[in-house]
């Protein structure tokens, strides 16, 4: 089964995106802060990684990178409530995500991707 880290420090969100990665067939961890996915993403090597960009230490895109680097090349998909363009402004050199969700999403369609990426 494949396992999705899931790093959010919003409850609601948290559980949301466990509930979408459990119907599309995967399992999901949480961790809310960026910190604690790189330590659970040290341990278990995730199939997928879903951040949020605004934690509580620190900015997502950091987080992702720093992930990337240290625990492999794992897909990371950033979820966020801030305008698309003005996030991904600056990263076109060393992209961190591999895809963007923006918050607030359809989760019929969210469902569909995570289906997508986990086959």
């Amino acid at each position: 089964m494949k396992r999705v880290l899931i790093v959010e420090d919003s409850a609601p969100g948290a559980y949301l995106w466990s509930e979408l990665v459990g119907l599309a067939g995967g399992t999901a961890e949480v961790a809310t802060t960026g910190a604690a996915a790189l330590a659970a993403a040290l341990r278990e090597r995730p199939d997928l990684v879903v951040m949020d960009l605004r934690l509580p230490d620190g900015d997502g895109a950091l987080w992702a990178r720093r992930l990337r680097a240290e625990a492999g090349e794992v897909p990371v998909w950033a979820c966020s409530g801030l305008d698309a363009q003005e996030l991904l402004e600056g990263l076109w050199d060393d992209p961190p995500f591999a895809a963007f969700i923006a918050k607030p999403f359809e989760a019929s369609e969210v469902l569909r991707r995570l289906r997508e990426a986990l086959a």
